[in-house]
């Protein structure tokens, strides 16, 4: 008897262990048991949280996103290259005893088959296996010369380059971590010589399907001619006639109707990107023009160039690789205002050389860790005292983006990829679907304002609709500043309170009377 209770007693605890591991097995992330593949024999697997907040990695490594310990040592990697559509992230798994490549997963990507339909096959994979990484790994077109060598994917340059790009920052991180070593900076995007190369066509992309179209194609589409006037923002003018057809006559020619989507993505060989909402379409024509002042357009702006005669040179790209058609983007719905100074303070900033300026900066993937939700099907608007209000995919600019807040035109969002004059320059604020941050000394220029004790105090109201805050009367807000003081309002007194900045920080009035000083944001309730 006594034996059968202690064989009930152990099978009762065999059970439930078998129950806890099943359970914790199960809870694993798919990334994890990816990492877990690579590595059967390890006993410990752990995330490294936040590893591009490492200064070194994130300027000299942005591909690397995340990295998983492996038994006490950091050497698995995500790593995010630009491709032709967007990005391609890259699982790279390395051997600490041999310091050689175990080999690479693509966890996910957004190219189309013309550019990429094998970077996902094992012959292309295998090719990532058991290399050193003492030195970069570099893509060859036909035959392997050094052991370092991968040879691409057949007609897809582009997409080849970004994965060997994604793999090439996991072993700098690597080496740097692990070895102390300092390797060469290794970029997100593939080098500007390389897209130059694909000059003859650009693709436009949609939800169940694709097209591309050649330089020649694009001649037998109904054509318009129209004089047109681009300015940037650094104030210039060129006035110019293009032709080409509109994109809502090619897409009707195709079968399909522009004001079935919530707007397009326009991306430039140089990896330039644009947001264009349904607002903007509904505007005006869109035109893909291929002929500028009665000349084919330059062989360094081919295929053709985005033209938005009702918009500044932001939105007008240049060597079009792909214009995306989105039947959905998240909706704004702000619910915080945030003051930016007070949000980034303790953000360390990064000294960014821009056209020979090298001014304080803040990375905006930093600033997006500070929101609660950051829904990526979403826009990231940035708006300017000119009036210049830009969206961009949040995806996007979470990966290279910094804003600018010293020096010229500050503050500036800017990029490796953006020439100057393409930037939003004196921005008002920029937001995300949930949160918006304002730059008060630049609100103070569009919004109304008055006099509070000889100081500039502007209406509140103003401010958070500029921002993109919506709301009723059924809805209330709470003010909170850096030390967590709140302040309650009713929504009838917002047309009684305004911002009123001071040497190094925001105030809040009611009337002519302080009711909260070091305002970090406000929220909608």
């Amino acid at each position: 008897m006594k034996n059968r209770k202690s064989y009930i007693v152990f099978l009762a605890v065999v059970i439930v262990l078998v129950v806890v591991l099943f359970i914790s097995n199960n809870s694993m992330s798919q990334e994890e048991k990816i990492v877990e593949s690579f590595y059967p024999g390890s006993k410990d697997i752990e995330l490294v949280k936040y590893i591009s907040d490492d200064m070194y990695i994130s300027l000299n490594f942005p591909a690397v996103k995340r990295a998983y310990e492996i038994d006490g040592k950091v050497k698995a990697f995500v790593s995010s290259c630009v491709g032709y559509n967007g990005p391609i992230d890259v699982l790279v798994a390395i051997d600490s005893d041999s310091d050689e490549l175990i080999g690479i997963q693509i966890l996910q990507h957004e190219e189309t088959p013309d550019y990429a339909e094998h970077i996902e096959k094992d012959w292309f994979l295998e090719r990532f296996m058991n290399i050193a990484v003492d030195k970069y790994l570099n893509l060859v077109v036909l035959e392997k010369e050094d052991p370092h060598d991968i040879i691409q994917v057949t007609g897809a340059t582009i997409s080849s380059q970004a994965v060997v790009n994604a793999v090439n920052a996991a072993i700098g991180a690597y080496q740097y971590l692990n070895n102390g070593v300092e390797m060469a900076s290794v970029p997100d995007v593939v080098p500007q010589e390389m897209w130059s190369k694909e000059t003859n066509s650009f693709a436009i992309n949609w939800d169940d399907g694709s097209m591309r179209i050649d330089v020649e194609r694009i001649k037998e589409y109904k054509q318009i001619e129209m004089d047109v006037v681009l300015i940037n923002t650094t104030g210039t003018e060129t006035e110019m006639r293009v032709k080409g057809p509109t994109l809502r006559d090619v897409l009707e020619e195709e079968g399909l109707d522009l004001s079935d989507f919530a707007g397009i993505g326009v991306t430039g060989r140089d990896g330039y990107y644009t947001l264009i909402d349904k607002e903007k379409l509904e505007s005006g024509d869109v035109i893909l023009a291929w002929e500028i002042d009665g000349k084919p357009i330059k062989e360094e702006e081919k295929p053709i160039r985005l033209v938005v005669p009702k918009e500044l040179g932001p939105y007008w790209v240049k060597m079009v690789s792909n214009i995306d058609l989105y039947s959905e983007i998240s909706p704004k719905d702000i619910d915080k205002v945030h003051i930016f100074e007070p949000l980034t303070e303790d953000i360390e900033p990064y000294y960014y050389e821009y056209y020979g300026s090298k001014d304080k900066a803040i990375e905006v993937g930093k600033i997006l860790r500070k929101f609660d939700v950051v829904d990526e099907k979403g826009f990231f608007t940035m708006a300017a005292v000119d009036g210049l209000i830009k969206n961009e995919t949040i995806s996007l600019v979470k990966q290279r983006y910094y804003i600018k807040v010293e020096g010229d035109n500050a503050p500036m969002n800017i990029s490796p990829n953006f020439k100057l004059g393409m930037n939003v320059k004196h921005m008002t604020h920029f937001s995300t679907t949930k949160d918006a941050v304002i730059f008060p000394e630049m609100m103070a220029e569009v919004v109304r304002t008055k006099d509070i004790g000889g100081k500039e105090g502007m209406l509140l109201e103003d401010v958070l609709l500029t921002a993109g805050m919506r709301w009723n009367k059924e809805n209330s807000f709470i003010a909170v500043s850096t030390d967590e003081r709140a302040a309650e309002l009713i929504s009838d007194e917002i047309l009684q309170c305004y911002l009123v900045q001071n040497e190094d920080s925001v105030s809040l009035y009611k009337e002519n009377e302080e009711i909260l000083n070091n305002l970090l944001r406000i929220e909608k309730r």
